[in-house]
C-alpha cells in the first residue's frame, strides 16, 4: 500500500511501513484478494487495474503508486483528485494525468517523462520494476531512449466551450488557435464571438471578496486569481493556449491589472489588513514591490499610459507611483461632507488625464461612479453604480449591485456621459462586500467576465470538530456579521439587499425573521447585543456620519446613539458591568483604528484605551469585565492580545501565535476563541478575575467556506461553549471565464436598437 502515510524517513532512508492489506484481507476472508477481485487501497494512489478489481495485481501496480507519490511531491497534489472515492477512481481509470512542467516549471523534462511513464494506464507500458523507475529518474538519456520508442498521442483538452452548433465551435477554435486573430485581438470587422474559456483541470477562478479578473490591452491574455493550495495566486490564460498557468511568487494575490504593453501585471497582497502593491513580469516571473505600505487593502489600481500606477491609498484617496518605482504622490482626497468616503478601483482613461473611480458612500447601494482629474484631483459625480470601466472608443461600462452591467456613451476628453445607461449584460458576478463586479474590458474591444456563481449565504451551527448543522435551511441571503443574544435564543445578523444593508432579528424559538429598520442606504451592520439582551447596537450612517446606534430588538422604540459622543465609529462593544461603551474609531489609514471607552455616567469624554501607529480593532470584553481582548497589527501580522480593563496601560499579553483575528470570549470566561488568517478556529483556555492566565492555542477545526471579516468578526459562540454560529460563504470557484470578442460592435448595435 504505497502512499505518503506509509513512507517513513529514518537515518536518511525511506522505509515502506505497510505491506499488509492483501494479507489481512486473505486471512479475514479465507480467500485471496486476486481471487475475489476485491479493490483495496487508497483511491489517490491506486493503479487502474487495482481500481477496476483486476484479479492479477503485479509489481507494476506498486510502480504506479510510487509514481503517484512522486507526482504529488513535485506538484503538491496527486495526479487525480475528486470529492468522493468514486470520482477519484473514475478519473484514475478514464483520464490522463495533467502534465507536470506547466504546474511547476523547474521540474526537469526527463523527470516528468519518468513519472508519466510510471502512471501509464496499461501495466505493460510502465516500468517493470522500481529499479527501472529509479534509473530513469537518475539518467536522462535512459528516459529519452525509452519514451522515443513509444507512439505519441496528443490529447484534446477542453479549451473553448461554445453554446452553439458544432460549426460555431469549429469557427471559434479556428479563430483562437489558428492565425486569424490579428495583433489587436479583432476577429473580423463586424464579427462578435461569445465563448466560455476553459482553464484546464487544475485551475479555477477563486471566489475571493475582491477583484479577480483582468484582460490585457490586446485582448489576447487573461489574468485571474486562482488556487495555490489553500491560498490564492495569479494565473494567466493565453487565448492561443489550451490551459491556464500559474505565476510563481504571487501567493495571496488579488486585484490584478495589466501594463499598457501587456508584458507585466500589477497586483496586491496583504498581511492581515496591510496591503502591498507589486508588479510581476509575465515572461520571466520576476516580481518587485512598488509600495510596501500606505496601500488600502481594498480599492484596486490601474496602470496609466504615462508610466504611472494609480491606486487607492490607505488614506482613502487616489495616489500614484511611478511604475519603475519611486515616491508616492497623493492625487485626490474624498469629500466626506458629500458622503463620499473613498475613491476606489480606478480605471485610467487614455492619455492619463482622468480616471474613472467608484465613489464609496458606505454601502454598495449608495455608491456612485465618478471621474477624477488626475492633475487637480477634482472629482465629478457621473451616475449611480458600483464599478466602472472604459470601453474604447467611447463607452463607460458600469457594474451594479444587482449583478448587471450597463453601458452608456462617454466623452473621455471632457469626462462626461452622453446618454442614459442601458443594460447590456445580466448575471455577472458581483461582490456584496465591496461592490466590485467581475468583468474587464480590453483596449481592443474584448470583454472577459465571470458569470454569476454566488449562491446565498446561510447561517450554520458549527461544533468544535467542524461539523455543521443549518440554523434554518430557508434562511438565506447576503449576510455580513452575526451576534447571538446572551441567552442564545435570538440572532442579530446584517444582511445586504435592495441596495443597502440592514439588521435582521431571528427568533430561534418561533422561527420569526424580521428587519430592524434604520434608514435607506444607511449601511447598518456589525450588530452587538446589549448586556441585558433586550437591545441590539450596530454601526450605520446617518447625515453622512457613521457611528454606533442602538434599538430594542423587538423594534418598539426609535434608534438612539449608543454612546454619549459624536465620534465616528466602526465597531462597538459593551462593558458587562455597565460602566463604559467601547468604540473603535473609523479607519482612514494605517494607525487610525483606535480603541476608546465612553463612560455611561458622569463625564462623557472618551478615554483612549489602545492607540499607536498601528491598527487595533475587534475588541471584546471578558464576561467579568476585567479583561479586554483585541487584535493589533503591531508585529506586522494581526495577533490577538489581552489587556486589563479599564487600566489597559498596566499590561499587554499576547495570546495568538502566527496570526490571530476575530476574538470572542466563551460566555463563562473559561476560553477565548479566535481564527487565524485562513479561517481556522482556535481555543485558548483562560482564567480571568484579578489575574489573567492562558494556555496554548488549540486548533478546533479548519473548515472551508465559512465567511470571515477583516476588522470585526463573522461568528459568535453559543452560551454552552459547544458550538459556533457562523456564516457559510455562498461564493463558488469558477472553472471557466466568459469572453466576448469585438464586444464594442455589439455595444454600438445595442445603442442603435435603443434609439
Amino acid at each position: 500500500d504505497i502512499k505518503p502515510e506509509n513512507i517513513l524517513l529514518h537515518d536518511g532512508r525511506a522505509l515502506v511501513a505497510d505491506f499488509g492489506i492483501a494479507l489481512a484481507a486473505s486471512k479475514a476472508g479465507g480467500t485471496r484478494m486476486t481471487e475475489t477481485g476485491m479493490s483495496l487501497g487508497t483511491p489517490h494512489y491506486m493503479s487502474p487495474e487495482q481500481a477496476m478489481g483486476e484479479r492479477e495485481i503485479t509489481a507494476r501496480s506498486d510502480v504506479y503508486a510510487l509514481g503517484c507519490v512522486l507526482y504529488e511531491m513535485l506538484t503538491g497534489e496527486p495526479p487525480f483528485t475528486g470529492v468522493t472515492a468514486q470520482a477519484i477512481v473514475a478519473r484514475v481509470v478514464t483520464e490522463s494525468p495533467r502534465p507536470m512542467v506547466p504546474q511547476r516549471h523547474t521540474i526537469p523534462i526527463h523527470v516528468e517523462a519518468a513519472v508519466l511513464t510510471a502512471l501509464e494506464k496499461l501495466p505493460a507500458d510502465r516500468f517493470a520494476t522500481a529499479a527501472e523507475f529509479a534509473e530513469a529518474l537518475a539518467n536522462p538519456a535512459a528516459t529519452v531512449a525509452r519514451t522515443a520508442m513509444r507512439p505519441t498521442a496528443v490529447p484534446i483538452r477542453r479549451g473553448w466551450i461554445a453554446g452553439g452548433a458544432l460549426a460555431v465551435l469549429g469557427l471559434i477554435v479556428g479563430l483562437l488557435l489558428g492565425s486569424r486573430i490579428s495583433g489587436s485581438g479583432d476577429v473580423g470587422q463586424d464579427a462578435v464571438v461569445r465563448a466560455t474559456l476553459g482553464l484546464g483541470d487544475s485551475a479555477a477562478v477563486r471566489a475571493i471578496g475582491n477583484l479577480r479578473l483582468a484582460i490585457d490591452p490586446a485582448g489576447q491574455r487573461i489574468a485571474f486569481v486562482g488556487a495555490d493550495g489553500t491560498d490564492e495566486s495569479l494565473w494567466v490564460r493565453d487565448l492561443n493556449q489550451a490551459v491556464a498557468r500559474p505565476l510563481r511568487d504571487t501567493k495571496g494575490a488579488f486585484a490584478p491589472f495589466f501594463s499598457p504593453d501587456g508584458r507585466s501585471i500589477g497586483f496586491f497582497t496583504t498581511t492581515g489588513t496591510r496591503a502591498q502593491l507589486k508588479v510581476i513580469s509575465i515572461a520571466d516571473g520576476t516580481s518587485r514591490t512598488l509600495v510596501p505600505d500606505s496601500v488600502a487593502s481594498y480599492g484596486g489600481a490601474d496602470w496609466g499610459d504615462n508610466g504611472q500606477i494609480y491606486f487607492t491609498h490607505a488614506r482613502r484617496g487616489l495616489a500614484r507611483v511611478p511604475a519603475a518605482g519611486g515616491a508616492v504622490t497623493m492625487v485626490s482626497q474624498p469629500d466626506s461632507t458629500s458622503g463620499v468616503l473613498e475613491h476606489d478601483y480606478p480605471d485610467v482613461l487614455p492619455g492619463s488625464r482622468r480616471a474613472l473611480v467608484m465613489l464609496w458612500k458606505g454601502s454598495i447601494g449608495a455608491n456612485h461612479i465618478g471621474v477624477i482629474d488626475l492633475k487637480s484631483g477634482e472629482v465629478t459625480d457621473l451616475t449611480q453604480g458600483s464599478y466602472a470601466r472604459f470601453a474604447a472608443p467611447g463607452f463607460v461600462v458600469i457594474g451594479t449591485s444587482e449583478a448587471r452591467v450597463l453601458a452608456v456613451r462617454f466623452d473621455p476628453d471632457r469626462g462626461r456621459l452622453l446618454g442614459t445607461p442601458a443594460i447590456v449584460l445580466q448575471d455577472v458576478q458581483q461582490e456584496a462586500s465591496n461592490g466590485t463586479v467581475q468583468f474587464a474590458v480590453s483596449e481592443s474591444g474584448a470583454l472577459a467576465y465571470q458569470g454569476r456563481t454566488t449562491g446565498s449565504d446561510g447561517l450554520v451551527w458549527v461544533d468544535r470538530s467542524g461539523g455543521r448543522i443549518p440554523v434554518d435551511s430557508s434562511m438565506t441571503g447576503s449576510f455580513g456579521s452575526v451576534a447571538l443574544s446572551p441567552d442564545g435564543t435570538q440572532i442579530a445578523v446584517s444582511m445586504s439587499g435592495g441596495g443597502g444593508s440592514d439588521i435582521w432579528i431571528k427568533q430561534l424559538s418561533t422561527g420569526a425573521f424580521s428587519r430592524l429598520p434604520f434608514g435607506e442606504n444607511s449601511g447598518a451592520d456589525r450588530p452587538v447585543w446589549t448586556t441585558d439582551g433586550r437591545g441590539v447596537a450596530f454601526l450605520a450612517t446617518r447625515t453622512e456620519r457613521r457611528t454606533a446606534w442602538v434599538r430594542r430588538a423587538d423594534g418598539s422604540d426609535s434608534a438612539r446613539a449608543a454612546a454619549r459622543t459624536g465620534t465616528r465609529a466602526d465597531e462597538i462593544a459593551f462593558d458587562p458591568l455597565g460602566r463604559y461603551v467601547i468604540l473603535r474609531t473609523e479607519g482612514a489609514g494605517p494607525g487610525t483604528r483606535r480603541l476608546m471607552a465612553v463612560p455611561t455616567a458622569g463625564d462623557s469624554t472618551p478615554r483612549m484605551l489602545v492607540s499607536s501607529q498601528f491598527d487595533h480593532y475587534a475588541m471584546t470584553l471578558s464576561p467579568d469585565g476585567n479583561w479586554l481582548a483585541y487584535v493589533s497589527e503591531e508585529s506586522g501580522t494581526p495577533e490577538v492580545y489581552v489587556r486589563p480593563f479599564p487600566n489597559t496601560d498596566s499590561a499587554r499579553i499576547a495570546v495568538s501565535v502566527s496570526g490571530g483575528q476575530e476574538p470572542v470570549w466563551r460566555r463563562d470566561g473559561k476560553e477565548l476563541f479566535f481564527r487565524d488568517p485562513r479561517g481556522a478556529m482556535y481555543a485558548v483556555a483562560v482564567t480571568t478575575g484579578a489575574q489573567f492566565t492562558h494556555g496554548s492555542p488549540s486548533l478546533l477545526f479548519a473548515a472551508p467556506g465559512l465567511a470571515k471579516l477583516p476588522y470585526h468578526r463573522a461568528y459568535d459562540v453559543h452560551p454552552d461553549g459547544k458550538r459556533f454560529l457562523m456564516i457559510t460563504s455562498g461564493g463558488l470557484d469558477s472553472r471557466g471565464i466568459e469572453v466576448i470578442l469585438n464586444w464594442r460592435v455589439e455595444l454600438e448595435r445595442l445603442e442603435k436598437a435603443a434609439k
